[in-house]
């Protein structure tokens, strides 16, 4: 009876990995043979590519034209008007119109008009980072008086149609802002 037992749970067992090998080999792995570049990443045997990068394995890297060439097109992302809400502490909340435009003497700089709603007339310079998915200033003059405000921030780009924008302004007091903006 002993023997049986033991023979019945042996037979079980093989039946069961039996059935688990055969079980596991019928499931494909559809990226097991994809290798996706430049931080791309598989899913269901197909890349998808970061910004800056295209073809069926992230291999190539997107060069826009003139004025982008080097940067690739994540900088023409930021390039347009865009339309956000500043969440500002102590003061509120704003809703912003703001234009970014490539400089036309450096192709790391973007012109960023409007910036926090301090009015058309003030235009701010900020830095594009490697990738060009970031852009910084620091202490940069709006409202140019007697006492100037000064802005100091950073936009982050999340994707081609939106970004996320900090920064502080210094009005005399200093103010704490964030905000998320979306392409017009």
């Amino acid at each position: 009876m002993k023997s049986f037992r033991l023979f019945a749970l042996s037979a079980l067992i093989t039946i069961g990995s039996v059935g688990t090998v055969v079980y596991t080999s019928c499931t494909k792995d559809e990226c097991k043979d994809v290798t996706c570049l430049n931080g791309g990443t598989c899913s269901g045997g197909t890349c998808t590519c970061p910004t800056g990068y295209t073809g069926s394995n992230c291999g190539t890297k997107v060069v826009c034209g003139t004025g982008y060439i080097g940067l690739g097109c994540t900088t023409r992302a930021f390039i347009g008007s865009w339309t956000g809400t500043d969440v500002c502490s102590p003061t509120g909340t704003y809703n912003v119109t703001i234009t970014l435009a490539n400089s036309s003497t450096d192709s790391t700089k973007v012109l960023i008009n409007n910036p926090g709603g301090f009015g058309t007339n003030n235009t701010i310079t900020g830095t594009l980072n490697a990738n060009a998915t970031v852009i910084t200033y620091t202490n940069q003059i709006v409202n140019s008086t007697t006492t100037p405000d000064t802005l100091t921030g950073t936009m982050t780009l999340s994707d081609s149609l939106h970004f996320s924008h900090v920064y502080t302004a210094r009005e005399g007091a200093v103010f704490s802002c964030s905000g998320n903006y979306s392409k017009n």
